[in-house]
């Protein structure tokens, strides 16, 4: 009964949000926004040991109600001011002893003289690859709904992370264009600048992000941009005398030609870096420069398309606004975080991944950070990994009298320098992806049934040389969906994704200055398997509530953990207003 009662308050406040949203419409002068959600997770634990486990307790119950509360108000046309808040009650609090209450997001926006846009506080803002980009999570980005149910829904939410690929920032941002008669029909400039770090007033100074971008519209042929981002130190906010400074410098341009049934671009982007440390004997100075070229041809008529790129990204091309990544490998998940008598920590898998918002970056990072080889060896830090060069070709199908598309891809890169000698790894990676609406092949019947199939393979590669190892890693990723709508909106739902890495590879152990002083040995035989069956019932577009029962299996042949397999039933209602 207690467990009832506990998300009634809640409820009671989004019914009356509700009704104060209904009566904000005939003002407009402000409204309400947010979500709700209610989520329980009921976890059991098998691990294949030759002796019982006696310490780690196999099941665990968690979960929490939390509520998005959030104001908009429009004092006038060209002002607009958002605050929310996050009550949040995880199971297990006691007369509010668990409650937490957050500032979850502040801004103010608007428009001065109908032409200059700003905006203060909270921002989510972005640039180009190569400059301010927040790249997709390996992984867990391509999985099928009845997984990526709770990666939308919490940990892309939790930690704002959009489908546009933008950082949420601290700081204030304006933007405002031009537009001409003649030779040229626009000019936008667009500026930035967030808080990166704060000065504890004593060893660490403020460190800013800075970024301008001005893009030029010349005709519906041609495109132009400059962008400039730079990371850095504020000097005389601490005691601190090392000043650190990362200018990176890109122009894009693109050429566009299309036809009636043709329709085709070339993109570039290229530019270059550098990395200080003021009144640092120590540190080293980091130059490097990079390119990215794709072109694309599509026949509208059929629904196909080519692509091709050609890519070259410096050894010590350093950008912390496109090469931060959201997964932090240096964390360990909650929920059975040491396992067996000896209590060995239990290294991120999958799931956790899916689930645990605790365990990925907000905040863009100077250097860095750390990869997993097993996971992604080839573009661990996004489209602008430094050290790469090669090409990829790609092609893909989409036609919207038929209810199918397909997309394959090619990717060969090798490093430009090598690391710890002379010769450089080669990689490869096949891309595969096909999705349909079954439901659109049959004859009088509008219900949902959708399919999903990826696939993905990874190789690494390095000759052998006197008293150096050879290098051969590989990674396999596939997985399949599917959604069948049983009744009206109650959908059926299953997902399959497994995960296999095998070979060696020498891992890269890296200074505060992000040079490689070292290595070691990194050697991978493992696999994890994911499966789940779940329904959900979908009230609106915003609300809905899903129950599902996932498996998890983790084999490990190296021997430095036991297969052990995770049973999971999760119930989450998820309401946005």
């Amino acid at each position: 009964m207690e467990k009832i009662l506990k998300p009634l308050p809640v409820m009671l406040v989004c019914i009356m949000l509700f009704s104060m949203h209904a009566l904000a419409q005939e003002t407009r002068k402000f409204s309400f926004v947010g979500g709700a959600r209610g989520i329980f997770y009921g976890d059991d634990l098998k691990e294949d040991l030759p002796e019982a486990d006696t310490v780690t307790a196999p099941k665990i119950n968690s979960g929490h109600v939390l509520a998005d509360l959030g104001i908009n108000i429009r004092p006038n046309k060209s002002t607009e001011i958002q605050g929310m808040i996050r009550i949040r009650n995880d199971y297990g609090g006691f007369w509010g002893s668990g409650v937490s209450f957050d500032v979850r997001q502040l801004y103010i926006k608007g428009v001065i003289g109908g032409i200059f846009r700003y905006q203060l506080g909270d921002i989510n803002y972005k640039m180009t690859k190569y400059t301010l980009w927040n790249s997709n999570q390996e992984i867990v980005s391509n999985m099928p709904v009845v997984f990526q149910q709770q990666t939308d829904n919490l940990v892309n939410y939790d930690n704002f992370y959009s489908q546009d690929n933008s950082w949420r920032q601290q700081g204030g941002a304006a933007e405002f264009g031009l537009v001409f008669n003649k030779y040229v029909q626009e000019l936008q400039f667009h500026g930035v600048t967030t808080r990166m770090k704060a000065s504890n007033n004593n060893t660490l100074n403020d460190r800013l992000f800075s970024g301008l971008n001005l893009y030029l519209v010349q005709s519906g042929y041609f495109e132009a941009g400059f962008n400039y981002a730079n990371v850095y130190d504020i000097p005389g906010t601490s005691n601190n005398t090392t000043i650190f400074h990362n200018p990176v410098i890109t122009g894009t341009l693109k050429f566009i030609y299309n036809r009636e049934e043709w329709k085709s671009d070339i993109v570039a982007e290229f530019g270059n870096s550098k990395t200080s440390y003021d009144e640092d004997t120590l540190a080293p100075e980091l130059k490097d420069q990079f390119f990215d070229v794709t072109a694309s041809v599509k026949n509208v008529q059929s629904g196909f398309s080519v692509s091709a790129g050609l890519q070259r990204i410096g050894p010590d091309f350093r950008s912390p606004g496109s090469q931060t990544k959201r997964i932090n490998y240096t964390a360990y998940p909650a929920a059975y975080q040491r396992i067996t008598n000896d209590q060995i920590l239990r290294p991120i898998t999958m799931m956790d991944l899916m689930r645990e918002s605790d365990l990925y970056y907000t905040q863009l990072n100077s250097n860095l950070t750390e990869m997993n080889p097993g996971y992604d060896n080839i573009t661990p830090y996004g489209a602008a990994t430094p050290n790469r060069q090669g090409w990829s070709i790609g092609a893909s199908w989409q036609k919207e009298t038929i209810p199918v598309s397909a997309a394959v891809a090619w990717t060969s890169l090798e490093e430009v320098r090598g690391q710890g000698t002379l010769e450089p790894h080669h990689y490869s990676r096949l891309d595969l992806s096909a999705e349909s609406d079954i439901n659109r092949f049959l004859k009088n019947y509008s219900r949902l049934i959708h399919a999903s199939f990826s696939y993905r393979m990874d190789a690494t590669k390095r000759d052998a040389e006197e008293l150096i190892k050879p290098v051969d890693l590989k990674t396999n990723v596939a997985s399949f969906g599917l959604e069948i709508e049983t009744f009206k909106s109650l959908d059926v739902m299953l997902g399959f994704q497994s995960l296999s890495y095998n070979g060696f590879d020498f891992m890269a152990i890296r200074n505060n200055y992000s040079e490689v002083i070292n290595f070691a040995e990194y050697e991978a035989d493992g696999k994890e398997t994911m499966t789940a069956l779940g329904l959900r019932y979908r009230f609106t577009e915003k609300i809905f509530l899903t129950g599902q029962m996932s498996n998890l299996k983790v084999e490990d042949s190296t021997g430095e953990i036991p297969t052990y397999r995770i049973q999971q039933f999760m119930l989450l209602f998820q309401m946005s207003f």
